[in-house]
């Protein structure tokens, strides 16, 4: 094996995991469809709780003596193969490679055993438990959001679901259930622990990094996931659990140890080759003698894929970059990034507040002046800072605004790539336009913002904000709002607070929150920096 720096290698590559769909398992270990690919469990115990069922990992050495049978002519060879519990198949492709057990090398897979299996199943049983309408109506109702893609026709209705559309239903899943009604008014308290349970196993799974606490929360999800589902049968929808692909979560915790996180394993990667090699190769023929134009056409689409690297290579100086001894962090560094020049140069105050729905703007420009305006080492009553505040005179009349704000994701690696926009914001009034395709809807996202106590994690001392408007106070303004030894943020913006974060719900496990009743003035002049505010 040839290495980066060119030299030659002799290496002997040892089977070691075997990433496939279920069907592909199938294959591979010789088992029958139904039937654990890792272990001896029954069909009709497998829906059983992992602490509840008795399995046994399956016996390698008697696969390989029932293999052996087959010189002993063809009726004792499959009798052999009946009794090991695998099919008659001559000589499969890991009878002789060394140090290799394929029942303890077939990996969990995500792609397809979760998104395209699990959660298939779920919004099948949601949808027969919550009303297909009522699903797909709470859908069409969610705000827009960066992360979050509004499926306007709904779920229920969708055919052939892709796993990156099941990835994004999974995001709002549960937060569409919450209080939703139940034949024969049910209590939906176990629905929702059951479907938590499932969807925190599904993210717990994909962690990039994992703990010995980190592998106690994923058996955890999955027990809670057990604890509740009998709600499915109780509804009617379920007579058992008996899935292959929901008992192999059994074994995921123990996989993890073994092989390292599922993203050194998972099939997703795989799949996007029939993408790059197959179909767009395919599309770029007549259809007729395919095969040969589509070598054709990805050898040259390789060959301009090499150009341009070395064209990139001779641009920066044919400098080789120095050598990491540690590999890189797993903390995601991003960076703000504004527009040039604002969306609006010159807004009015007045449309400021009756389109962008900042009732108090003056009065919370005023009271954000004058807070930040006092001497060092001096301390105000909320009344002084009050009366401050009403003698400040705002010496504008319009303003420039900014109707988003992107967070970009830095190439901390140095592989040159280009850049990715990994959150944004939005702050913009509606528009009306001739016919009712070329309105806008007025878009006020809601943000995370750090009051100086947040940490990497949980939500403690942060607070949910919506962004009414975000602008600049004119340059020639500055010198007489602010002394000439403050600086003031280059960008502000005029938020609502919500309630602050309070114990999350037993069931559903999220916090409720809502408009602080009293809205004592909505803090001004919050700076956007990649620190205090996470969507």
């Amino acid at each position: 094996m040839r290495r980066g720096d060119g030299t030659v290698h002799r290496g002997h590559p040892l089977f070691a995991c075997f990433a496939g769909d279920y069907p592909e398992q199938v294959l591979a270990t010789e088992i029958k469809t139904t039937q654990c690919p890792k272990c001896d469990i029954p069909p009709d115990e497998l829906g059983l709780a992992t602490g509840i069922a008795n399995w046994q990992p399956r016996d390698l050495g008697a696969v390989l003596d029932a293999l052996c049978a087959l010189d002993e002519g063809g009726l004792a060879f499959v009798r052999a193969c009946a009794n090991a519990g695998i099919k008659p198949i001559v000589h499969p492709f890991w009878e002789g490679l060394p140090f290799i057990n394929i029942f303890e090398s077939v990996t969990p897979d995500v792609l397809h055993q979760l998104y395209q299996g699990l959660i298939k199943h779920l919004l099948a049983w949601l949808s027969d438990a919550c009303g297909s309408a009522e699903i797909d109506a709470r859908c069409r109702r969610l705000p827009p959001n960066h992360h979050i893609r509004i499926f306007t026709k709904g779920i229920t209705t969708l055919s052939r679901v892709s796993g990156t559309e099941h990835n994004q239903i999974c995001r709002f899943l549960l937060g569409i259930i919450i209080d939703t009604s139940l034949p024969h008014n049910m209590s939906s308290a176990g629905l929702l622990r059951a479907v938590r349970g499932l969807l925190d196993f599904l993210y717990l799974a994909q962690y990039p990094s994992h703990t010995s606490e980190t592998l106690v929360l994923l058996n955890e999800a999955l027990e809670l996931f057990h604890d509740n589902k009998d709600i499915f049968i109780d509804l009617g929808i379920q007579n058992s659990f008996n899935l292959p692909k929901l008992y192999f979560t059994a074994h995921y915790a123990h996989m993890i140890r073994m092989f390292g996180t599922t993203d050194n394993y998972n099939t997703e990667y795989t799949e996007c080759l029939h993408i790059d090699l197959a179909k767009d190769a395919y599309r770029s023929t007549n259809h007729k003698n395919e095969f040969a134009q589509m070598m054709t056409w990805l050898e040259r689409r390789e060959k301009v894929f090499h150009h341009k690297k070395y064209i990139q290579w001779r641009l920066i100086g044919n400098t080789a970059r120095p050598h990491q001894p540690h590999p890189p962090k797993m903390t995601f560094y991003r960076t703000q990034t504004m527009t040039k020049h604002p969306t609006v140069k010159a807004v009015t105050t007045d449309r400021v507040v009756n389109e962008y729905g900042t009732m108090h703007f003056n009065k919370s420009l005023a009271h954000y002046v004058a807070k930040v305006t006092l001497p060092a080492n001096t301390t105000v009553t909320a009344r002084q800072l009050e009366d401050r505040a009403a003698d400040i005179h705002i010496p504008f009349r319009t303003l420039p605004v900014f109707h988003k704000v992107k967070w970009l994701l830095a190439d901390v690696r140095g592989h040159d790539n280009s850049p990715v926009t990994v959150d944004s914001v939005h702050a913009r009034p509606g528009q009306s336009g001739t016919f009712a395709s070329d309105s806008v809807a007025p878009r006020f996202d809601t943000v995370f913002v750090n009051d100086g106590t947040g940490g990497s994690l949980g939500t403690k001392g942060y607070r949910i904000v919506q962004v009414r408007v975000i602008f600049l106070i004119p340059p020639k303004a500055v010198p007489k709002l602010f002394p000439s030894t403050f600086q003031p943020p280059q960008h502000l913006a005029y938020v609502e607070w919500f309630s602050p974060f309070d114990v999350p719900n037993r069931d559903n496990g999220l916090h409720k929150v809502g408009f602080a009743h009293h809205q004592k003035r909505r803090t001004y002049g919050q700076h956007y920096t990649n620190q205090q505010h996470s969507l």
